[in-house]
């Protein structure tokens, strides 16, 4: 019966929708009251049965995009106008443009691997592809705990893989553990291990990028690193973080002892996926993303116009 509810819903949205039928043609059809029609068209919207997406005009500023492609050599960069009153609008206009870059990149049979934070979830909320892909989503990198939900890997996973092929896999493993020797264990464990080696196998990943800074630190914030963890990362050089692996302003891996109790996808499998999209923005993070675009990680950057002037001169100034 459900069903069959279903698909009168699809019927009425796709003569209303996409066949410019008004509310009182369907009814007539059907035989049924206008008011009737209209409390289905809502029913479908409501039930996911249509989903409305608003492409906003995304203001990009192509001589940044051009300058960072070329000093960085990047296969292609996204910077939107930062909006200096509002850091949300200006996430939400970059994630929407990655949104966009990532679809275009997509291919049917791809691998899509995923890592955690505020930029990625952002992207998951404004990622509507025209059509469903046949890519399997992937969680790069173990999860953030109950601490922050809503960014972290199994539910952006399952986010990312609801709008391509409902086909999704996940680490199921905190990000960072209390050994080692339990960090080891648990990369060997079947589910873990398997996930992992679909990850390598990726065509294209999309990653946050960590920073050493205490007002957006997302492993800080998410108890993962103690303050004085924290300072004692940042002493030995630590700008940044890409799923966890951490490198100099330079590019240059660091590994503290952090990082051999993470859960994550490794800092060479990482570099070997063919394109990696990095998304982030914010002044504060200028530093990591260098760090980040110097070490070759990064195959596209998403960014806007402020963090992109700040990555520019910290390039040109040392």
């Amino acid at each position: 019966m459900a069903d069959n509810r279903d698909e009168l819903l699809a019927y009425v949205a796709t003569q209303y929708y996409l066949h410019d039928k008004s509310q009182q043609d369907i009814a007539d059809q059907l035989d049924i009251s206008r008011s009737n029609i209209s409390r289905m068209l809502k029913e479908a919207r409501e039930r996911g049965i249509v989903e409305i997406v608003i492409r906003h005009p995304l203001q990009r500023v192509v001589g940044l995009e051009q300058q960072l492609i070329e000093l960085f050599g990047l296969q292609e960069a996204g910077v939107v106008l930062s909006d200096p009153a509002d850091p949300k609008r200006t996430l939400g206009r970059a994630a929407e443009l990655a949104a966009r870059i990532l679809e275009q990149r997509l291919e049917d049979g791809q691998i899509l691997g995923i890592s955690w934070g505020t930029a990625v979830h952002a992207t998951a909320n404004a990622f509507a592809p025209r059509r469903h892909y046949d890519v399997e989503v992937v969680q790069l990198m173990g999860g953030v705990g109950p601490t922050e939900p809503m960014i972290d890997g199994p539910a952006l996973a399952q986010r990312f893989a609801q709008r391509l092929s409902h086909r999704y896999r996940y680490l199921h493993a905190p990000l960072v553990v209390d050994t080692p020797e339990v960090a080891q264990a648990l990369l060997a464990q079947r589910n873990n291990a398997e996930t992992l080696e679909v990850a390598r196998r990726a065509q294209i990943a999309l990653v946050g990028i960590g920073a050493l800074d205490p007002a957006v630190s997302s492993l800080l914030r998410a108890g993962y690193l103690s303050r004085a963890e924290f300072d004692a990362i940042r002493e030995r050089g630590v700008v940044g973080d890409v799923c966890a692996r951490h490198f100099d302003v330079y590019g240059q891996p660091i590994v503290p002892e952090l990082d051999r109790r993470i859960i994550s996808i490794s800092w060479e499998d990482l570099t070997a996926i063919p394109t990696v999209i990095g998304v982030a923005c914010g002044e504060p993070k200028a530093f990591a993303i260098l760090g980040a675009l110097r070490s070759g990680l990064l195959d596209v950057l998403v960014t806007d116009s402020l963090t992109a002037e700040s990555l520019l001169r910290l390039a040109t100034t040392g």
